[in-house]
């Protein structure tokens, strides 16, 4: 579980940053925002889905003790 939030919040960075350098002659965040558009208009959605996988773990090890 681990390394899937870590991918998640990696991701969360990414679109974050281009969404932020957007339309600023980066390139490669105007082509990260052509792809994932939604997600560079709203970045807090994958921050949200890490808050829930976060969670999750933290019950789950929870259950295990």
């Amino acid at each position: 579980m681990q390394p899937l939030i870590l991918a998640i919040v990696g991701a969360g960075g990414v679109f974050l940053l281009a969404g932020a350098t957007r339309n600023h002659g980066w390139e490669v965040a105007d082509q990260v925002c052509r792809i994932g558009s939604t997600l560079c208009d709203n970045p807090g959605w994958i921050i949200i889905a890490a808050a829930v996988l976060v969670i999750a773990a933290a019950v789950q090890s929870i259950a295990r003790t």
